[in-house]
């Protein structure tokens, strides 16, 4: 592996249609002219293997003709644009550009120059690079999978945490310029200078991991795979006046964070609700936690706190110090990446319930095939955000095939995705112009001794 740079370069081969050649049919045995005066011969009637030989021959013929045209009309298509699908967006894509092989960049941040560095230190990984990996191991998989499904693509992951392979660095040296996709697993702080290279360059720019649009406007080559944070609240919202109505609810926040702060906000917009309210600036001690609920019956808590370590810490504390008290908790799709969500004997009181946009179902023919590769690969168990970094990769991929560079006004087809039906929206401000693209799909994610169920 280079120190600097994580490249997956997998040259794949469409699968050609075969062109078949024949063996020159046997000749007719030379048969002497007969005598005029002797009588004609009547011809033989033709046995039942020579017509079944001949129908066969004759299948084959058609076949290979078949296949010369369909690889005459794949070869006008590589050497021509095709215009997009007519739309009634009140806009226009460039005319899309069927290729015969397509380049897709990854941007996520593996930290790899920080674990180069602890090699020898535990077989940890650190939080704020759990996210990036991810993304590494599912498109890993991903790539294997398009390999054996005969797809022409190249797929390079870039570690933009490290100087040569900054965002800054890669739009400076033009690295992604050639790019026909540009998948970002980046922090709401570098989407807008991504999204406006994207824009500049004619480029689609899909964000997977932020839940915030990063302030980009006027951007129609820019998708948003996370539904914003302000509609995930709305979500939990919903669910719990809905299951819950008139019960008690607690709310243990933090501001700590802008994105803490407005997660908070969004939930208390709810008037319908009365909180307890706990703030979690620091971690509470068990005193303070108890004064806010009741145990003698299961509590309704709603936890808008977005760092993944911090709530683990929370959800362990809550589980040790109330071990005979249930807790149905409401997190942030950023939970996704806690392991103990997963384990049989982690949070035994607690039900865990995420939005996500992202639905595995683990049950699936596609979830199987992504559980033995990752063991396979990588040992353990694949996390959600693993399956979601293979899915991405898996439907982008089938939509440059099917539609080319332009894929945008082929956003309804969604077939190809393993587990998620994707809803992609056109956001528009007040006065209906386009913003970007969201993912408006936002499902339930419940964890309870180790089994999620999504809803």
């Amino acid at each position: 592996m280079v120190k600097h740079k994580v490249i997956i370069a997998l040259l794949f081969t469409f699968l050609a249609s075969p062109v078949y050649t024949f063996a020159q049919q046997k000749k007719d045995k030379h048969v002497p002219e007969q005598e005029q005066s002797a009588p004609p011969e009547e011809e033989p009637v033709p046995s039942r293997r020579e017509e079944k030989r001949k129908l066969k021959e004759e299948r084959r013929r058609q076949k290979e003709e078949e296949r010369r045209k369909e690889e005459e009309v794949r070869e006008r298509y590589r050497t021509r644009a095709r215009p997009a699908p007519a739309t009634n967006t009140g806009f226009k894509y460039p005319p899309t550009e069927i290729k015969s092989r397509y380049r897709i960049h990854v941007l996520a941040s593996l930290y790899l120059d920080e674990l180069v560095q602890k090699r020898s230190a535990a077989k940890i990984i650190p939080e704020k690079a759990l996210a990036g990996v991810s993304v590494y191991e599912g498109v890993s998989i991903a790539a294997d999978s398009l390999k054996r499904a005969g797809y022409n693509i190249d797929i390079y992951v870039h570690d933009i945490t490290t100087d040569g392979e900054s965002i800054d660095s890669l739009i400076a040296k033009r690295t992604i310029d050639s790019a026909d996709l540009i998948i970002g697993a980046v922090k709401s702080d570098d989407i807008l200078r991504v999204a406006d290279y994207a824009k500049k360059k004619r480029i689609n720019f899909v964000s997977t991991l932020a839940d915030n649009d990063g302030g980009v406007r006027n951007n129609k080559y820019f998708t948003s795979l996370q539904p914003s944070l302000k509609s995930q609240c709305r979500r939990i919202m919903n669910e719990v006046t809905n299951k819950f109505p008139g019960t008690n609810v607690s709310l243990l926040y933090r501001t700590t964070s802008a994105a803490n702060e407005n997660a908070y906000k969004y939930i208390i917009a709810n008037d319908e609700i009365v909180f307890k309210q706990r703030q979690c600036n620091t971690l509470p001690d068990k005193q303070e936690l108890a004064a806010i609920f009741d145990l003698t019956k299961p509590n309704i808590v709603i936890i808008p706190i977005m760092e993944a370590g911090f709530a683990d810490t929370l959800l362990r504390k809550l589980s040790k110090d109330f071990p005979t008290t249930h807790f149905e908790i409401y997190g942030m799709p950023t939970w996704t990446t806690i392991k103990g969500l997963r384990k049989e004997n982690m949070f035994q009181n607690l039900g865990v319930n995420i939005p996500t946009s992202c639905t595995i179902d683990l049950t699936s023919p596609a979830a199987k095939y992504v559980t033995r590769q990752y063991k396979e690969f990588f040992g353990g168990k694949a996390t959600e955000p693993v399956y979601c970094a293979y899915e991405t990769m898996m439907w982008y991929a089938a939509l440059l095939k099917q539609y080319g560079t332009m894929f945008n006004t082929g956003y309804s087809d969604n077939t190809a995705a393993p587990f998620t039906k994707f809803t992609i929206r056109q956001i528009r401000d007040a006065d209906g112009h386009m913003l970007y693209n969201e993912n408006r799909n936002i499902m339930m994610t419940r964890f309870e001794g180790g089994v999620s169920r999504t809803q």
